[in-house]
């Protein structure tokens, strides 16, 4: 059900509040930069970075309860683009 508003807020570059439910069942309330979608098979992952813990996130989609577009834009700031995420995980390797 929230698939083409994270994709609508991709491609405007919007800041997303949304209510998330992990793993290990806690909920937590974030504010996000979508920056982009993939899907695993049987899940859909949302990469953004996360405004609340200042740290690239990926969130499962199926596991978002509720999502609201805050009508905040936002820039590619240096270490926080879809590129920075992507340097990460080759470090990480």
């Amino acid at each position: 059900a929230h698939m083409p508003t994270l994709r609508a807020a991709i491609r405007a570059r919007q800041k997303l509040d949304l209510t998330y439910r992990s793993l290990a069942d806690a909920t937590t309330t974030r504010t996000i930069r979508p920056l982009q979608m993939e899907y695993w098979g049987r899940v859909w992952t949302l990469t953004g970075w996360c405004e609340s813990e200042r740290r690239f996130e990926v969130f499962r989609v199926d596991r978002i309860r509720t999502l609201d577009i805050t009508y905040d834009t936002f820039e590619e700031d240096p270490g926080k683009t879809l590129d920075d995420y992507f340097e990460l995980a080759d470090d990480s390797t």
